[in-house]
């Protein structure tokens, strides 16, 4: 499937929520970077090579991909925070729109993402994620830094 046109939606997006979508381009076709505070926002657009185990679905190849995510902070290094933590933005993810925190245990990282199918998306559906992932990450990174001593995320590009 040609991306191309999806990636104009895309950077169509950015322009309306005000930012200059040539200069939040990354290096890698596809990928955009959204400065917000502190808080990297990325935005990618891909096609999966191969079909995965969590599609609920099977066309003849696998459908592309809009994903948004944005890192807001470390585990918890101390052991009895490091569970709180977990239990309590598992409870967050309840209430969110648009996204939801996920945990990278490799690199001990809290983040945020959004991810939905590409086909049928248009730019009003790729804004409101794009928005409410930098609005949660921007607003709750200080709190979870300062309750659970979890350390920020900065520059992670």
């Amino acid at each position: 499937m040609d991306l191309k046109p999806f990636f104009e939606k895309v950077e169509d997006a950015i322009q309306t929520i005000g930012v200059d979508p040539v200069m939040a381009r990354c290096e890698g076709e596809g990928q955009w970077l959204l400065n917000r505070g502190e808080i990297e926002v990325y935005i990618d657009i891909w096609q999966p090579e191969e079909h995965q185990q969590w599609e609920y679905f099977k066309d003849e190849e696998p459908s592309p991909i809009f994903q948004i995510v944005a890192p807001v902070c470390m585990l918890p290094e101390d052991e009895a925070s490091y569970k709180v933590f977990l239990e309590e933005i598992l409870y967050m993810n309840f209430h969110m729109f648009y996204g939801s925190f996920t945990v990278n245990f490799e690199q001990r990282m809290a983040a945020l993402r959004f991810r939905r199918l590409l086909e049928g998306i248009n730019r009003v559906e790729m804004i409101e994620p794009i928005e409410s992932i930098g609005f949660y990450a921007e607003s709750l990174q200080p709190y979870l830094v300062e309750k659970y001593k979890a350390k920020k995320i900065q520059n992670f590009s």
